[in-house]
């Protein structure tokens, strides 16, 4: 049985369901992929926008949450960047200086 209120999706707004294994976060995921890939955790940016992405931006070196975030990952966040729907990723590389010019 499901509740209303248990489905992940745009920031804290639920529109589809979150599943995944018991005591593996995002955070895991990557420290895996990282260990696979043989790269640096100081390397790292995590962008997210609700509570399932905190141990995932508190893990990378730079967590940067989404402004359509709920209260919790806004107030733990690195940086925040604009609404995703507001060209939010393309502004937090900006900042960052990651987008290279033509």
């Amino acid at each position: 049985n499901l509740k209303v209120g248990t489905w992940g999706g745009r920031g804290e707004t639920a529109l589809f369901g979150d599943l995944g294994v018991k005591d593996i976060t995002k955070a895991h995921a990557i420290n895996v992929l990282l260990q696979h890939l043989g790269a640096d955790r100081s390397d790292t940016i995590a962008f997210g926008d609700a509570k399932i992405d905190i141990p995932m931006l508190d893990y990378c070196e730079i967590g940067v949450a989404m402004g359509n975030g709920g209260p919790e990952i806004l107030a733990m966040a690195d940086m925040i960047t604009d609404d995703v729907e507001d060209d939010g990723l393309y502004h937090a590389f900006e900042k960052l200086g990651l987008l290279k010019e033509r």
